[in-house]
């Protein structure tokens, strides 16, 4: 482990990725990667990893949340296991792991990602068609709070070629698609507010990104615009308009929303969910199609909706109250306390010609 300073300016450079994939000694931080994948038979799915190291009212604990949906048999499936203790947790500067339930291995430019449960079980190998993006002020975001402490550094992957096998229901499925990874983490205490932004990853067929980090209630954003070649600047002129709203566990989220990009490629989009059923406890991590003015689809876009958005007088979630609950039973013993679930999502599907074809690993 290390310490992380925020002390950086615009110009002065970070260390090399290998150690900025490592576990720093304070705060919380999370390894986080999101994507689409085609299997040979044309099915689509969409998958979620995320180990973190949360720290909340006083006290630290890791948490691994694992998800796939099955789009065309209209199920999602999620787990979530906090760990106390660090019980059987890896975090090093190649590893991060959590027992043999997940692990994901970093090399550079290659990421390899491994992941079980009772309902599914994925293994791909990953390749970034682009460099590391730091996002924010020279990769220093501030968590939309004015305390100067709460902030993280934050880099991505954007472009990741990805291609494994995934078994679901017993089912295996020669899979390709795309990726994105983020590594996220600093001084940044998780209290009642941790639960108010929404994350969203435009991920464009033409080969570019956008990333918007949103905190409506504190009325801060951020974002970055990466190109086909790379390059990449910080973004924070747009304006996200939800089109509706939906309810799920009695909380509030949007749903669909317009995205104005002031001076950016075609300026306006629409991104639209291919299903409002992919709720994992207490947040969503969802699936959703860009759409260009005139109602092409133009890439895909991973939404991440937390519910303290919508829901201002909420002090501490159901799912928190859950895991105090697991607290309780399991922390002298230093257990794994486990919540997973399988669902119904809605019947939306991507048509075949809206596979996305990977990139070939050109930077050096």
């Amino acid at each position: 482990m290390k310490n992380i300073q925020f002390t950086n300016s615009p110009g002065v450079p970070h260390e090399m990725m290998a150690d900025e994939f490592l576990c720093h000694k304070h705060g919380s931080e999370w390894w986080y990667c999101t994507g689409f994948l085609n299997a040979e038979t044309g099915e689509l799915f969409s998958f979620q990893f995320t180990l973190a190291r949360v720290r909340i009212y006083g006290m630290q604990f890791h948490i691994l949340m694992t998800a796939v949906t099955d789009f065309e048999s209209g199920k999602h499936y999620y787990a979530q296991y906090p760990v106390f203790f660090g019980k059987d947790v890896t975090l090093t500067a190649e590893k991060v792991a959590l027992g043999s339930l997940a692990e994901m291995r970093f090399q550079g430019k290659t990421l390899a990602l491994r992941m079980n449960d009772k309902d599914y079980s994925l293994e791909l190998s990953m390749v970034a068609a682009k460099p590391p993006v730091w996002h924010a002020e020279d990769g220093v975001l501030k968590m939309g709070v004015d305390d100067p402490k709460e902030k993280t550094y934050y880099w991505s992957y954007t472009q990741l070629a990805a291609s494994g096998t995934l078994t679901l229901g017993g089912k295996e499925h020669k899979v390709a698609g795309q990726a994105w990874f983020d590594k996220q983490g600093g001084r940044y205490t998780l209290t009642s507010r941790w639960t108010n932004w929404e994350w969203f990853s435009l991920r464009f067929f033409d080969g570019e990104e956008v990333m918007l980090f949103s905190f409506p209630q504190d009325n801060y954003q951020d974002g970055t615009y990466i190109e086909k070649s790379g390059s990449y600047r910080r973004l924070n002129d747009y304006q996200i308009t939800p089109l509706g709203f939906t309810e799920a566990g009695g909380k509030k989220f949007s749903c669909g929303w317009k995205v104005a990009l002031p001076g950016l490629k075609d300026e306006a989009y629409t991104i639209v969910p291919k299903t409002e059923g992919q709720l994992n406890l207490f947040y969503y991590e969802l699936l959703a199609d860009i759409k260009d003015r005139d109602g092409n689809e133009v890439g895909y876009c991973v939404v991440e909706l937390l519910p303290g958005v919508y829901n201002e007088k909420m002090k501490i979630s159901a799912a928190w109250a859950r895991v105090k609950k697991g607290i309780s039973k399991v922390r002298s013993a230093g257990m794994i306390w486990r919540s997973r679930k399988a669902s119904r999502v809605g019947a939306s599907r991507m048509t075949p010609d809206s596979t996305i074809s990977s990139r070939p690993n050109e930077w050096a």
